[in-house]
């Protein structure tokens, strides 16, 4: 016949029509996809005469079959939807770059093949379509259609199984007492560090490539023996039977940091062995999570596992942010007074408030992990407001006894400058009570300057331009350089225990307190020390003009009373506003 179309080449008994919009060919799947065989239509496809021409048109890869822009895209579909065991086959659409420069769009059915000694090849049949058609994705050739009704069980970027399917086909496996007592089930959660500025970094395509790469990884160190999901966003969950779970767990993070040339990328792991108790698949995934958030912002460790100090710890965690605000009210939350001495006279010069949790049900709470978990949680402005008010009650009261007064510093947190009005709340509990604004100091750590937000810088002006003193808390803890410390105005610095610690194991520490102590002095700023413990360190202060300091030497954080009574019993007074 002389029609092209209907033209036929035999071979092997076998027809193949030629002249046809579409054609099949194979190649290996992996490596450098080489192609394997592709028949007439496929080599016409491309603009090419011969098989040769083909190879080196395309550089005989699967790759130069593909428009550039589009290669990662379909790489990541394919990989998606042949991952698991159950599906080999993939649909995909892209464009092509034809010998003479046209761009066809094209319609792809793969099926993914397993061969003798492990080799895999792709089985593939592409058709030329109609631009509209291949642009109006709603419009899916029944193939699309079938093939995406097969796919509802996986996440539809990685492959990997979704949450639902991942939660019926792990709650089957723990609800059957013989595979309970065959093998033991550990759950892992993988977390991406930082995934979102990744995302903001390099583009959403780089960051569906990085999860398909991470997906890719997990499966293939976990292997066959786990079931594995993409829950949400950057979020893996791993059920397994392996015994070496911590070794796999390393070996993933070894690939993941450098699964992308040029860029570290961070991983990290929650681990919960399965319980003779547990049997809510639920539950079990949300002890590995919270295992993982234990660890998800540090960089020392890569995992963490799930045991009875966490979950006391995370329940402790709960029952502060539960309860905050119980604790407010029924007033569980005291404020502690330690004293402040003017080293060159040693009277009391003021005092430090600090907040203390006594609980019914946990007793002394300590001020680590409640301060700690309310900054988390963005509660800290609760108690900070709080123990304001406390101070200035406790002033009236001393006030309208006619006990001596001296001024008190209360401890700011960053996030109350974001939380609240705070100097609203600091103004109104000042004005109610009548305090004058030289008797309240405000403490704002080291750390919070590195907050580069106006309304922190704002609202420290405001209140050191209304007549409060600003202090500057826990300098040298290592958190901010000089240059930030000299964009804020402040009346005192505070330097950080650690340093009269250090004093006693090293000597040349004292010519650090010394220089920073000058240098404060030569600023117009009032260094006061933290962490005096033995005549010793008092004496050094004295020697080097330092102003003021605080310690254990003096007192303990105690009750206001209390702390009274305690330093008077050792013969210290109280500064007067004429020593001031």
């Amino acid at each position: 016949m002389s029609d092209d179309s209907s033209r036929v080449v035999s071979g092997n008994d076998k027809y193949i029509p030629t002249g046809l919009p579409g054609g099949f060919f194979i190649y290996n799947a992996g490596g450098k996809e080489e192609i394997l065989f592709a028949e007439d239509n496929v080599i016409k496809l491309y603009g090419c005469e011969t098989m040769e021409e083909f190879r080196e048109y395309t550089g005989n890869s699967f790759k130069g079959m593909v428009h550039p822009e589009d290669y990662d895209k379909i790489q990541n579909e394919i990989q998606s939807q042949t991952m698991t065991i159950e599906k080999r086959h993939d649909y995909v659409r892209y464009r092509i770059i034809a010998k003479t420069g046209e761009v066809r769009y094209i319609e792809d059915f793969g099926h993914l093949l397993h061969g003798e000694h492990g080799k895999s090849y792709f089985y593939v049949y592409i058709v030329d379509i109609d631009k509209n058609e291949y642009l109006n994705r709603s419009r899916n050739s029944f193939a699309e259609t079938q093939i995406f009704s097969m796919n509802q069980n996986t996440d539809r970027l990685t492959g990997l199984y979704n949450m639902s399917t991942f939660y019926q086909k792990v709650q089957e496996l723990i609800c059957d007492p013989e595979k309970r007592s065959q093998a033991k089930f550990t759950f892992v959660h993988f977390d991406i560090t930082n995934f979102k500025i990744f995302n903001e970094r390099y583009g959403f395509q780089r960051g569906d490539d990085l999860l398909c790469r991470v997906a890719y990884t997990i499966r293939g160190i976990f292997g066959d023996y786990s079931i594995i999901a993409r829950f949400s966003n950057d979020h893996f969950v791993v059920c397994t039977v392996a015994e070496n779970v911590k070794d796999l767990v390393e070996k993933v993070h070894n690939a993941v940091v450098q699964i992308i040339e040029g860029t570290r990328v961070e991983i990290r792991a929650g681990i919960y062995e399965l319980d003779d108790t547990c049997t809510e698949v639920g539950l079990a995934c949300d002890h590995a999570r919270l295992a993982c958030n234990t660890v998800k912002h540090r960089y020392d460790v890569i995992y963490s596992i799930y045991d009875v100090t966490l979950y006391e710890k995370l329940r402790r965690q709960q029952y502060i942010v539960d309860y905050i605000d119980d604790a407010v009210e029924k007033e569980y939350i005291k404020v502690f007074y330690q004293p402040v001495i003017r080293v060159a006279t040693g009277e009391i010069c003021g005092y430090e408030a600090l907040a203390r949790w006594i609980d019914p049900k946990f007793g002394f709470l300590s001020p680590a992990d409640f301060i700690e978990t309310l900054e988390k949680f963005h509660l800290i402005h609760k108690i900070d407001s709080f123990v304001v008010k406390k101070v200035c009650e406790d002033y009236a009261r001393l006030r309208d006894r006619g006990d001596p007064i001296v001024p008190v510093s209360v401890n700011l947190s960053r996030l109350d400058f974001e939380l609240c009005n705070i100097v609203e709340v600091v103004e109104g509990y000042r004005r109610f009570y009548n305090v004058p604004r030289e008797m309240l100091d405000i403490e704002i750590t080291e750390s919070a300057l590195n907050d580069k937000s106006d309304h922190l810088k704002g609202d420290c002006k405001k209140f050191r331009t209304s007549g409060y003193q600003i202090w500057i808390d826990d300098f040298g803890s290592g958190y901010s350089s000089l240059n930030t410390l000299m964009e804020y105005e402040f009346d005192v610095l505070k330097l950080d225990m650690e340093f009269l610690r250090t004093y006693d194991k090293n000597p040349r520490t004292g010519n650090l307190i010394n220089y920073i102590v000058y240098a404060a002095v030569e600023m117009g700023v009032k260094p006061l020390t933290e962490g005096v413990e033995t005549q010793e360190h008092y004496e050094f202060l004295k020697a080097i003009g330092c102003d003021k300091c605080q310690g254990y030497y003096f007192g303990k954080p105690m009750p206001l009373e209390e702390t009274r009574k305690f330093t008077s019993g050792k013969g210290l007074k109280w500064e007067t506003v004429a020593d001031r």
